[in-house]
């Protein structure tokens, strides 16, 4: 072995990140999901690290086939601290793939764990209701915004995570096993919930018509639902479609299709009545 020292450049690394995400999803399969992608995303560090070694090549290929699968953006951190094990090996340290796979499968799961809380479940959430709140008037600066931020956002701490695995190596793993990941990632559920809750009381528009008149005196449901518990007619509708999908497992088509079985039961009379001037119809609306 030579006693050149095999050091990986910030070029190659930029190129992995980037045929990363590019094409993580690109090879995709049900038996190794991310594998091949993430082979793609290591081939500069590789040719770096083996140069013309064909053989080391192959066994590298070989030994990252294994399944792997996490979180796109946060779970870049695995690469990061692989290419720096694999630059360990390279340079002559004791290690073999199989410390290499187990520390990737250590670090692949609590990031998508963290990834699903913070992205779907959070960032996405309020990216979608600032957007929304931007576009009621049909503008579509909403959705410039969105995609906007959503891009650089994800670029800036996917760039960052992949590098600070690289950086720090193995030490990420002592992090990953720390309590404070395990209080963000919590943290970052509820929060998600609560953007959830926002979404559901603002962006659902559902009310009723419905009331009680005797001379004078005059009262709206509405009005007395709102004075005890206002948008309780969206919650619960969310919650009505919440619970169908998560315990009787509706699919998204047949929960959109409950959507508008309300809004048929609710509002057709109504709709029907003002259109064919029947006002007895206007008796059996709900909302």
């Amino acid at each position: 072995m030579s006693d050149e020292i095999k050091k990986v450049t910030q070029q190659d690394l930029d190129k992995a990140w980037w045929n990363w995400m590019f094409f993580w999803a690109s090879a995709f399969s049900m038996e190794r999901m991310q594998s091949i992608s993430f082979i793609h995303s290591m081939k500069p560090v590789l040719d770096r690290l083996y140069g013309d070694d064909k053989e080391e090549i192959a066994l590298a290929c070989k030994r990252h086939m294994v399944f792997f699968n996490t979180e796109p953006q946060t779970g870049v951190i695995a690469h990061g601290v692989t290419i720096a094990l694999e630059e360990q090996r390279a340079n002559g340290s004791p290690i073999d793939g199989e410390m290499i796979n187990a520390v990737k499968a250590g670090i692949m799961g609590p990031m998508a764990g963290i990834g699903d809380s913070m992205i779907p479940g959070t960032l996405i959430p309020i990216l979608l209701a600032i957007g929304m709140g931007m576009s009621q008037d049909g503008s579509p600066i909403g959705a410039i915004f969105y995609i906007v931020a959503y891009m650089t956002i994800m670029l800036f701490l996917s760039h960052w995570l992949f590098n600070m695995g690289y950086k720090y190596g193995t030490e990420v793993m002592g992090e990953l096993a720390s309590g404070s990941f395990r209080r963000v990632t919590a943290t970052m559920a509820v929060l998600g919930l609560v953007v959830s809750g926002g979404i559901g009381a603002s962006i659902i528009s559902l009310r009723t018509p419905l009331g009680f008149a005797s001379g004078e005196l005059a009262v709206s449901l509405q009005s007395t639902l709102d004075g005890i518990f206002p948008a309780l007619l969206p919650l619960i509708l969310t919650l009505w479609l919440w619970r169908g999908m998560r315990t009787k497992g509706w699919a998204i088509n047949k929960a959109l299709g409950m959507v508008f079985l309300v809004i048929g039961i609710g509002y057709l009379p109504g709709f029907i009545a003002s259109l064919f001037n029947i006002p007895a119809l206007e008796m059996l609306r709900i909302f």
